[in-house]
């Protein structure tokens, strides 16, 4: 019951933290984002933190600008070793997010980087894409509300979307 609630507890946090008014033109698909690819010229945008790009994979031809860079705060040894002892006794991985809190923050130059992609173009068609579809969304509106005319959001994100779609993607 006690884990129910927790993980209750941390998925309603993070649909409030990235959730908000739909600003940008629309979801699509993986599919849909190749096409726009190749015959409206759109560009692919990786928003993920730098090492989940690098080595998580990612989609043939993306271009990673971050929205938030993940800061990790590392346990006291005692405790690593605590988890690992835990992890052996029980025969599974457990998740260690609690433990190793994680933070992120956002990307300052994220605007301006984009704005260096699309050489300053407002109207060029962008397709924003992470893991799974939540940081993505959030890194779409704030184009949206800063000017950019057609932002797309790739709806399940890298992993349950593209790698499932079989659309070509590497790095990993």
């Amino acid at each position: 019951m006690k884990k129910s609630l927790f993980v209750f507890v941390i998925v309603l946090f993070s649909v409030t933290l990235f959730a908000e008014e739909m600003e940008y033109a629309d979801d699509v698909s993986a599919k849909e984002a190749a096409e726009m690819m190749e015959k409206d010229g759109a560009v692919l945008i990786d928003v993920r933190d730098p090492v989940e790009f690098l080595y998580a994979g990612h989609a043939v031809g993306a271009v990673n600008i971050p929205i938030f860079f993940v800061r990790i705060s590392l346990p006291p040894m005692d405790t690593r070793i605590k988890v690992a002892e835990v992890e052996k006794k029980r025969n599974k991985a457990i998740h260690v997010k609690k433990t190793y809190r994680p933070m992120m923050d956002e990307n300052k130059k994220f605007l301006e980087d984009v704005k260096k992609l699309s050489k300053g173009d407002l109207e060029k068609p962008l397709i924003v894409v992470c893991r799974s579809g939540e940081r993505s969304i959030y890194a779409a509106n704030k184009l949206a509300k800063n000017g950019f005319e057609n932002v797309y959001n790739l709806e399940k994100g890298f992993v349950f979307d593209w790698v499932a779609a079989g659309m070509p993607a590497g790095g990993y």
